[in-house]
């Protein structure tokens, strides 16, 4: 795969009074893992020019690093829906325990108990 290049303008974002201007540029990186270098190559006519390279390591997040699952607003489902089944399933057995057994007597005619 062949690496992408863009072109972008600097703009400047604040001058001071002895004139120095700071310039910057905003722009995302590419969607994929891997070693990209951000290089400034300003040449100015007549003048020193700027030759300034940065490598940096883009990489997925690490399985500790992402954010907790109540922060996410499209978790909120599956969370409402563990805690239902912990509550549904918590309920039922409060009713099994707490139900009576069939009486004997009905056992011992053999009568069909439901």
């Amino acid at each position: 795969m062949l690496d992408p290049y863009h072109r972008l303008h600097l703009t400047p974002t604040k001058a001071s009074s002895t004139n120095t201007t700071s310039f910057t540029a905003t722009f995302r990186i590419p969607d994929q893992h891997g070693i990209f270098n951000f290089r400034v190559n300003y040449k100015r006519p007549f003048l020193t020019y700027i030759d300034e390279k940065d490598t940096v390591t883009v990489r997925h997040f690490a399985h500790d690093e992402w954010p907790r699952s109540w922060a996410i607003s499209g978790a909120w489902v599956w969370i409402v829906g563990v805690w239902g089944t912990v509550v549904g399933w918590a309920l039922f057995v409060g009713v099994w325990l707490y139900s009576a057994p069939a009486e004997e007597e009905e056992r011992r005619k053999g009568k069909k108990v439901q």
